[in-house]
């Protein structure tokens, strides 16, 4: 599953580059606490850059129907309840708690998202105490753990174009048990989120002043910033905000020619029908940020079914080697395409 989900990423995306491998513990409990922009796309791009055993809270609401409950558990999902699930929804959160501190214990991972929502601004939102909570009540349960948490920036060039290039920053793993005094507990965790919220800000874009975001955001844009770069991004953020960076030192951004334009046209072509569908999709879709995600599932789904079925009629009307040339170049192509298209909804 986890070969065949990083194909899907692989189609998705120009470029998937990961950085800090290194920081995380090959063993032992762990959290892996990441920013939430790219609904799907961001809870299934950490489990496929690294090795870790992972489990994911995600959002009950996606557990409603039968087949798709168990498709989801089976792959280490686990349903977390909010408020907007109905209260009395809230309490079937203690067993999901309690099992957190069990998977915690077996020296497992669990990947939460602690912004508790998506959302499409470039910054790290007030984070939920959901992470802190459960850290808490494992230690109360089992003191001699050691937990480790790793910040997870997922920083993309776009998170509803497509093909959107995505850079995974790692950031250094530190100790939990330290933020938590298991005697005398801080209920609000304002240590153990602060701490938390200051390495998130470390591995992705960060816009502070969210009175003057759009000015911001504006004039990074502006500038051409590499928002796949956080440490650069963050860095000019620092300097627009301190009025050290004025409009006469933005650059103009040059639009260059695509030489690949006929490969993107015959890709297209070759496509016809699973984009149709897409065309279709795309209209449906009443949460935008779930945009990728459906791509994500048309990639996986839709597109090598097409590609099977015309193989399978070449072989038939011509012969085995046409089809397989076929298919090879139908491939090779689509390579080619999200690798120079320019990205574009």
């Amino acid at each position: 599953m986890r070969f065949y989900v990083g194909i899907g990423l692989f189609f998705t995306h120009k470029k998937i580059k990961v950085y800090g491998k290194e920081n995380i513990p090959s063993n032992g409990p762990l959290l892996f606490i990441g920013n939430h922009q790219n609904a799907l796309i961001d809870a299934i791009l950490i489990p496929t850059t690294n090795r870790r055993n992972i489990h994911f809270l995600t959002r009950a609401s996606a557990f409603k129907k039968g087949l798709i409950n168990k498709l989801l558990r089976s792959i280490n999902m686990i349903p977390v309840y909010r408020i907007r699930d109905g209260r009395n929804s809230m309490e079937k959160n203690i067993e999901v708690f309690k099992q957190c501190f069990e998977i915690l214990n077996e020296g497992k991972a669990i990947q939460v998202f602690a912004e508790g929502e998506h959302h499409i601004k470039r910054s790290i939102i007030p984070l939920k105490k959901g992470f802190a909570r459960i850290i808490l009540g494992t230690l109360q349960k089992y003191p001699h753990l050691k937990i480790k948490i790793v910040s997870v920036g997922l920083n993309y060039d776009t998170r509803l174009g497509f093909p959107a290039s995505v850079t995974i920053y790692y950031g250094e793993a530190f100790e939990a048990n330290s933020y938590f005094d298991l005697n005398n507990p801080d209920l609000r965790f304002k240590d153990s989120i602060d701490k938390v919220s200051s390495e998130l800000k470390k591995v992705t874009t960060h816009i502070e002043n969210d009175e003057n975001y759009d000015k911001t955001y504006s004039a990074l844009k502006n500038l051409g910033i590499d928002f796949l770069n956080p440490i650069e991004a963050n860095t000019k953020i620092k300097e627009i905000e301190d009025g050290k960076l004025i409009p006469s030192n933005i650059k103009e951004v040059k639009n260059h020619i695509n030489w690949f334009l006929p490969i993107h046209i015959i890709t297209k072509l070759n496509s016809l029908f699973p984009l149709l569908i897409w065309q279709y999709l795309k209209t449906k879709i009443s949460d935008i940020i779930f945009t990728n995600t459906y791509r994500f599932a048309l990639i996986v789904t839709v597109f090598p079914i097409f590609y099977l079925i015309q193989t399978l009629v070449i072989n038939y009307f011509f012969n085995g080697r046409i089809a397989l040339f076929y298919l090879l170049t139908t491939i090779l192509f689509g390579i080619i395409t999200k690798r120079t298209l320019k990205a574009n909804r």
